[in-house]
C-alpha cells in the first residue's frame, strides 16, 4: 500500500475509533495499524480521565462498536484484521498535557533530574498541572511542585 493510501486509511480509522470511543464516554489515546494487507493488527488504546481508568467491559464495548463500524465499510480494510482494544497500561509514559489531564487523580511516580544531573524519584497523587509545573500530593497531603523541565519520566505508580 502506498504512503498516501495508508495515511488516508489511518485517518478514516481514527475518525471511526474516535466516534466509537466517545460514544462509550471514553477517550482515544492512540491508534496503530501494523502488518501487511493479508493480516493486519489494529490496536486502539483508550482511557477514561481520573482514577478509575478503563476496565474489560469498556474495552469490549469499544471493540464491538468499532468492529461493527469497520466491517460495515467493505472497502476500508482489505483482507482480514485483528482488532485489539486496550488501556494504555500503567507503563505508558505520561508525556503530554492530555496524558497529565487523563492521569489526574491517579498515583504516579516521577523521576526528576536537577542540578548536576542528579536523579530522584517522587511518588504521589497527581493533582494536575499549573502552567509549567506538575502538581503532586504526597502521603502526608503536602503539595509537591515539580517543574516540567525537570521531569525525566512520569508514569502510573505500580507499587502503591
Amino acid at each position: 500500500m502506498d504512503e498516501g493510501r495508508h495515511a488516508a486509511l489511518l485517518d478514516s480509522l481514527r475518525r471511526l475509533a474516535a466516534r466509537a470511543v466517545e460514544e462509550c464516554g471514553l477517550e482515544l489515546v492512540e491508534l496503530m495499524l501494523r502488518g501487511s494487507s493479508r493480516r493486519r493488527t489494529l490496536r486502539v488504546d483508550i482511557d477514561r480521565p481520573g482514577p478509575r481508568g478503563v476496565d474489560l467491559e469498556d474495552c469490549k464495548r469499544v471493540s464491538e462498536s468499532l468492529g461493527a463500524a469497520i466491517d460495515a465499510d467493505d472497502d476500508l480494510i482489505e483482507g482480514s484484521y485483528l482488532l485489539e482494544v486496550s488501556s494504555p497500561g500503567i507503563d505508558r509514559p505520561i508525556r503530554s498535557f492530555d496524558d497529565i489531564r487523563r492521569n489526574t487523580g491517579r498515583r504516579i511516580v516521577v523521576t526528576t533530574r536537577g542540578a548536576a544531573e542528579e536523579r530522584r524519584s517522587v511518588r504521589g497523587l497527581l493533582k494536575g498541572r499549573r502552567d509549567s509545573v506538575l502538581l503532586l500530593e504526597d502521603e502526608d497531603r503536602n503539595e509537591i511542585e515539580i517543574p516540567l523541565e525537570n521531569v525525566e519520566t512520569a508514569r502510573q505508580d505500580a507499587e502503591f
